[in-house]
């Protein structure tokens, strides 16, 4: 620990005393709030008294109380400390003192500002001298990582990291819906002697995994079985039930792959362009999830449990991305107790990753730098709350009246004009541009005057009477805004008689059964991929889906009766509308309740080319590039 983080530690640990005039102390009681020896304490209290950030007189004799005086006031103290570390460039310790946290909103402001001027892009010198300059991305985040491992990963963060780690057998082009060539460069399908399908992919050659490994058609067979759970020393894919009807997978050489299937199997296709069929080499390490290996575009070049580095990869069987670098940098403290509205939304959806802002002014405002360009989009995907049954006949969900006013202060509410911030329109599907489908499943109609018998509404909406005054245990994880949702709904709920209580679990531990138990909603978050398809599968047809997880049996009944005829339809189209009467009866039924989309924006300067927002809310890093004439 540095000087000036025991200084920190010292004064926050002695403020509560009062500080004015000096405080008396003794070495032990201060080797007990540092955590070190009296020995050390001297040491300490020596550094600081030359920096003049303390006054010290110390006591006659052993045990007797000595004078501290604190005069380094610390917010001052730790601005000025970061800011002289960026103009060393030692950025890792300028982030760990960051990390110390300030103690005011203005504080926290200042040095949310001074550490943007260390990120966005920069052309910086290589370590490597005879590479010249490299061009590199870098950005803060308000959360740490989880696992890369794609067949876990179900965030929209993660899933996008494992889109420029790992390449997938086929690729969905959203533009001409078609599946294109990916790791495996032809297929076809075939009938075997008893009539039975089975494919044949023909690989690409000369492909190597970040390891230096070359990929073979092993990798790719070992790779489908894990998807479907076979031999996995851990939890079983949540993805794994849509993978079922591949009944074998097996290498018949280096290149050529096949895939057998117990009935036909319509969505094969995109099941293999999925994040969670993402190609891994055979026989992961143990820590895998952590450092990742795949045959992506960048490579992972280092990753602590609050800083990930990736790398351009040099051997790319594609184009190499002409972005050298990618850093992302854990800065939490930069967002707590953060008022300014919008955020902690920008944070979970990549939007910082393009802030850069100019420094402290007198004017106490932050502002983009003026001639930037800005790319908007509205998410994809949305906010939404699923209602938990697990309980049964005495669910509160039981109760039709109950449903129809959270459905009514929801899609009638005013969160967008209260909490502001990146708060988009109301979500009608789960994904928006089928809303716009004319062959499109109509979603169920908002709360209005004779839309369910259970309860009175006004014309506008709002319920007119209170129920039966009851308590509702809302689940959510903390980042992408939710805490201010919640809140939102905890304080618009609370004149109808509905007393909502707030749990934040950790996001691994949303859905295991204890969890489940005690939850009576749920909000969440539902990410996009490009291929529509593939994401209603995931959430409506798969059996280990969170959502599905929550139904009443009759709701699953449904279910399981639409999603039954999907596998052996080979339309598309034909596939997406069954998907759709699904959905109309979960909206219909208020099992689920869709609220708001993100409006996501990217600004960037102008010498940076080919910025795009993705379904997932971020830039794929291997389009970007810089322009050295703007």
């Amino acid at each position: 620990m540095r000087l000036e983080e025991h200084y920190l530690k010292l004064y926050r640990g002695l403020q509560p005393r009062g500080l004015d005039g000096g405080i008396e102390a003794t070495l032990a009681e201060l080797a007990g709030l540092l955590h070190c020896t009296e020995r050390n304490v001297k040491l300490l209290l020596r550094g600081m008294r030359v920096r003049d950030w303390i006054g010290w007189e110390p006591g006659r004799g052993r045990g007797n109380r000595s004078r501290l005086e604190l005069r380094a006031e610390p917010d001052r103290l730790l601005l000025e400390q970061v800011k002289e570390r960026l103009a060393h460039g030692r950025l890792r310790e300028a982030v760990a003192l960051a990390e110390q946290g300030t103690d005011t909103p203005d504080g926290r402001r200042q040095l949310a500002e001074l550490l943007q001027e260390a990120f966005g892009y920069r052309r910086e010198a290589s370590p490597d001298e005879k590479q010249g300059h490299m061009e590199v991305l870098r950005f803060p985040s308000y959360r740490q990582l989880g696992s890369l491992d794609p067949v876990y990963a179900t965030r929209r963060t993660e899933l996008h990291m494992i889109r420029q780690l790992f390449d997938t057998l086929v690729r969905y082009d959203r533009e001409t819906d078609r599946f294109l060539p990916g790791l495996a460069h032809h297929w076809e399908r075939v009938a075997d002697k008893e009539g039975r399908e089975r494919w044949i992919f023909a690989l690409q050659k000369h492909v190597r995994f970040h390891n230096g490994v070359p990929f073979t058609a092993r990798d790719a067979a070992y790779t489908l079985e894990r998807t479907r759970g076979r031999g996995q020393p851990h939890a079983i894919s949540p993805y794994a039930p849509l993978y079922e009807g591949l009944e074998a997978v097996a290498a018949l050489d280096d290149f050529r792959l096949e895939i057998r299937l117990r009935e036909p199997l319509g969505p094969l296709l995109g099941l293999l362009a999925s994040p969670a069929a993402s190609i891994v080499p055979a026989g992961l390490t143990a820590d895998f999830a952590f450092r990742p290996v795949g045959t992506g575009p960048f490579r992972l070049a280092e990753r602590e449990s609050r800083f990930l580095a990736l790398e351009a990869f040099a051997d790319y069987y594609k184009r190499r991305a002409h972005l050298d670098r990618v850093e992302m940098w854990c800065l939490p403290s930069t967002y707590d107790d953060n008022e300014a509205a919008g955020a902690e939304d920008e944070a979970e959806l990549g939007g910082l990753n393009f802030r850069h802002y100019r420094p402290y002014r007198e004017s106490e405002e932050s502002r983009l730098q003026e001639h930037w360009l800005e790319e908007t989009n509205i998410d994809r995907g949305c906010k939404f709350i699923a209602l938990n049954w697990r309980s049964g006949s005495s669910s509160p969900w039981s109760d039709a009246g109950l449903r129809e006013l959270l459905a009514s202060v929801l899609r009638n509410g005013s969160v967008q004009l209260d909490l502001d911030g990146n708060r988009g329109p109301l979500a009608n599907r789960f994904i928006r541009d089928m809303e716009g489908d004319d062959n499109a499943t109509p979603s169920a109609p908002d709360c209005k005057a004779g839309h369910s018998p259970a309860i009175a509404c006004h014309a506008g909406g709002t319920p007119a009477d209170r129920l039966e005054e009851r308590t509702l245990r809302l689940v959510t994880y903390a980042g992408a805004g939710h805490e201010r949702d919640a809140a939102w709904l905890q304080r618009a709920l609370a004149p109808y008689g509905v007393r909502l209580e707030l749990a934040f679990v950790p996001y691994e531990a949303l859905f295991e059964e204890e969890t489940l138990a005690a939850a009576d909603l749920y909000l969440l978050e539902q990410p996009v991929q490009e291929d529509a398809e593939w994401t209603l599968l995931a959430l409506l047809a798969n059996a280990n889906s969170p959502v599905r997880r929550c139904w009443p049996p009759e709701l699953n009944e449904i279910a399981r009766r639409l999603c039954a005829a999907l596998p052996g339809e080979p339309s598309r189209a034909h596939r997406l509308a069954l998907l759709g009467r699904l959905e109309e009866t979960l909206l219909r039924e208020r099992a689920v309740i869709l609220w708001y989309r993100w409006q996501q924006s990217a600004s960037y300067p102008p010498g940076l080319r080919d910025v795009s927002i993705s379904s997932l809310g971020w830039v794929d890093y291997r389009k970007l590039w810089f322009d050295g004439r703007r």
